[in-house]
C-alpha cells in the first residue's frame, strides 16, 4: 500500500491530464494535419542542431575562414531570394506535392553530403544550393497543407505545425548543445546524418499521404447543364497582378515586428534603456513559449477569409501598444523598464501571431488555383525582402531616431495594415486570364 496521499495523486493526475489537453491542442484535427504536424517536429529538430553547429564547426573543425563563411551565407541568402518562383512554376506545371518530396529528399542528400566536405568550394557550392531549395520549400508546404487538409483546417494545421516547429528547433538547439561540448568530428558528422534523416521523414509522410489520397476515387461529377467541358483557364504572373503585389510588399512591411524582435531588440535594450543585457534571451524564450501557447489559439479566429479580414487590424492593436511600450521603457529605471520591455514583447507576440494566421488565410485564397504554387512563391518574397531590408532598418534608422523612432514604426505599422486588409480582401471576379502565361491544371490531391 502506498504512503501517498490519494489527494495528491488526484492532483497528479488532473495535473497530468492538463498538460495532456495543452499538447492535443496544438495539434490538427484531422489524422493526416497530425501526421504533417509530426514530420515538421522531427524535420525541426534536425533544422535546429544543424543551425546551432554547423558553423561553429566549419571555422573550428574543417578550418575555414569565418569571414569567407560569412560571405557564403550572405550570397546563398541570395541564391534563396531567387528561388521560389521558378520552382512554384515548376510545381504548378507538375504538381505542388511532387515538387514538394522531391525537394525533400534533395534536401536531405545535400545536408548529408556536408558529412563530407573539407573545403571551401565545394561547402559554398552546396550552401548555395541547398539555401535556394530551402526557401523554395517555404511557400510549397502551404500549398501542400491546402490540399491535403483544405477548408477551415488548413489554418488550424499551418499553426499546428509553426507551433511544433518551435519546440523541435528548441529541442534541435539543446540536443546541439551536447555536439559542441564533445567537438569531435564524428559527432559533428552524426549530426548532419541525423538532420538529414528529418527531410527523408518527412518526404516519406508526405508521399504516404498523396498515395492514400490517390487510391480514394474522387466523386462523380455534378451534372453539367451545358455539355462543354470546362477549361483551365490561364491566369497572369503573380509580378503582373497589381493588387497581389501591392498586398505582399505590404506584408513585408507589417512583418517588420521579426527584425524588431531578432535585430532591434538586443541593442535597443542594451543601449536605450537601464534593463540588464542578460533580458534578452528571456524575452526571446518569452516569444517562443507565447507563439507555442497562442499560435493554435488565435488560428480559429481565421479559418475563413471573413475572419482572416477582421484579424488585420486586431494584430495592429498590439503592435501599436508594443511601441508604446518600447518608447516608455527608455525613460523609466531598470526594473520598470525591465517590466514594459516585457509587456512589449508579449504584446509584439500576440500581434505577431494573429498576423501570421490571418495572411495564411488571406494569400492562399488570393491567389488563383491554376498558378497557386506560382503565387504563394511570389507571396514569400515578401518576408524575405523584410529580412533583407529590416535589419538595415532597425539600426540605420529607427534605432538612432531614440523613443521617436517607435512613433515611425507604429506609423508605419498602421500604414501597412491598411494596405493588407485593403488588398486582402476576396476578389470579386477570378484573376484575370491571359494569353502566353499558360500553365496546366494544379494537381489536386497529394
Amino acid at each position: 500500500m502506498s504512503g501517498q496521499p490519494s489527494g495528491t495523486k488526484e492532483e497528479e493526475q488532473r495535473a497530468a491530464g492538463r498538460i495532456a489537453g495543452m499538447l492535443l491542442a496544438v495539434l490538427p484535427r484531422t489524422p493526416a494535419g497530425r501526421r504533417l504536424a509530426a514530420g515538421a517536429a522531427v524535420d525541426s529538430v534536425g533544422s535546429g542542431m544543424f543551425l546551432a553547429a554547423s558553423t561553429l564547426y566549419f571555422v573550428t573543425v574543417v578550418g575555414l575562414p569565418a569571414a569567407r563563411v560569412g560571405l557564403v551565407l550572405s550570397v546563398a541568402a541570395v541564391a534563396g531570394l531567387l528561388s521560389p518562383v521558378p520552382l512554384g512554376r515548376l510545381a504548378d506545371r507538375v504538381g505542388p506535392v511532387r515538387v514538394y518530396v522531391a525537394l525533400l529528399t534533395l534536401r536531405g542528400l545535400g545536408y548529408a553530403g556536408f558529412a563530407l566536405i573539407d573545403d571551401f568550394w565545394p561547402y559554398a557550392v552546396l550552401t548555395c544550393v541547398l539555401t535556394a531549395l530551402d526557401r523554395g520549400c517555404s511557400p510549397l508546404q502551404q500549398v501542400v497543407v491546402g490540399i491535403v487538409e483544405g477548408g477551415q483546417n488548413q489554418t488550424r494545421t499551418m499553426a499546428s505545425i509553426r507551433s511544433v516547429r518551435n519546440i523541435g528547433l528548441t529541442a534541435g538547439f539543446l540536443l546541439a548543445g551536447a555536439v559542441l561540448a564533445i567537438q569531435e568530428r564524428a559527432a559533428f558528422v552524426a549530426l548532419f546524418l541525423a538532420n538529414a534523416a528529418t527531410f527523408w521523414v518527412i518526404a516519406a509522410v508526405v508521399e504516404q499521404l498523396r498515395r492514400r489520397a490517390a487510391a480514394v476515387p474522387p466523386p462523380a461529377p455534378a451534372p453539367q447543364a451545358d455539355a462543354a467541358e470546362p477549361q483551365p483557364t490561364a491566369v497572369r504572373s503573380p509580378f503582373r497582378d497589381l493588387r497581389f503585389m501591392l498586398f505582399t510588399v505590404s506584408n513585408g512591411v507589417l512583418s517588420l515586428h521579426d527584425s524588431v524582435l531578432f535585430v532591434l531588440l538586443p541593442l535597443w535594450l542594451t543601449t536605450a534603456t537601464d534593463a540588464p543585457s542578460s533580458a534578452v534571451s528571456v524575452l526571446l524564450a518569452v516569444n517562443t513559449v507565447l507563439t507555442v501557447l497562442l499560435q493554435v489559439y488565435v488560428a480559429r479566429f481565421a479559418e475563413t477569409t471573413a475572419g482572416a479580414l477582421r484579424l488585420v487590424p486586431v494584430a495592429l492593436v498590439p503592435l501599436l501598444v508594443s511601441c508604446a511600450a518600447f518608447a516608455g521603457a527608455e525613460h523609466v529605471p531598470v526594473w520598470p523598464a525591465a517590466a514594459c520591455a516585457v509587456l512589449a514583447v508579449v504584446l509584439l507576440t500576440v500581434g505577431e501571431n494573429l498576423h501570421s494566421v490571418a495572411v495564411w488565410n488571406l494569400s492562399y485564397e488570393l491567389s488563383p488555383v491554376p498558378a497557386r504554387s506560382r503565387y504563394l512563391a511570389a507571396f514569400s518574397l515578401g518576408m524575405t525582402g523584410q529580412q533583407i531590408v529590416g535589419p538595415v532598418l532597425m539600426t540605420g534608422v529607427l534605432l538612432p531616431l531614440g523613443t521617436a523612432g517607435w512613433a515611425v514604426l507604429a506609423a508605419v505599422f498602421a500604414l501597412a495594415a491598411v494596405v493588407v486588409r485593403a488588398t486582402g480582401a476576396p476578389r470579386a471576379t477570378p484573376a484575370p486570364a491571359l494569353s502566353s502565361a499558360s500553365s496546366s491544371p494544379s494537381e489536386v490531391t497529394p
